[in-house]
């Protein structure tokens, strides 16, 4: 699974700066999602505490490299449940220092036939909360996403699709 992404450090951004970016970038991803003919879902992906079996074995965090396999991971299943092809989607990384672990936010395209259900409880099973709603243009997603981006240590991709030259 190829994606593109773009990984900014923004910390030393000035508050008026990241306001900003974040409106550029909220922007950019709802007019996407209008070109390639809307969002469907909108996606909060977590990962559950780890367990004192995991945590015996040595394993006490889930990283970046392995929250990023877990999404590609989920992105297959939703391609198999399709049965045409990956979902177009972009998502955002967003590092929970509280609790020491990322988190995704995505939009999804190409997804309105399935049932949320279903994706939801494959993540949920494998990983831990998922929270999948329809989209929602009116309530700004696109820029929530991109909170996270512009205010600290931010990582965005998107799926193969969207960076293909016409």
């Amino acid at each position: 699974m190829v994606s593109s992404h773009l990984h900014i450090q923004t910390s030393t951004l000035e508050r008026p700066r990241q306001a900003e970016l974040k409106q550029a970038w909220g922007g950019f991803l709802t007019e996407l999602g209008d070109r390639i003919g809307g969002w469907d879902w909108w996606a909060t992906l977590t990962f559950r505490e780890r367990s004192e079996s995991e945590i015996a074995r040595g394993w006490t965090k889930v990283g970046w490299k392995y929250s990023q396999g877990a999404f590609d991971r989920y992105m297959s299943f939703l391609r198999g449940l399709r049965g045409i092809g990956e979902p177009t989607w972009v998502r955002g990384m967003e590092y929970q220092t509280w609790r020491g672990v990322p988190h995704f936010h995505a939009l999804l395209s190409g997804v309105a036939h399935l049932r949320r259900q279903e994706a939801w409880a494959w993540w949920f099973q494998r990983y831990g909360i998922a929270r999948i709603e329809p989209y929602d243009r009116s309530l700004g997603a696109g820029y929530y996403l991109c909170k996270y981006v512009v205010k600290e240590l931010g990582d965005i991709r998107f799926s193969q699709d969207l960076t293909k030259p016409n």
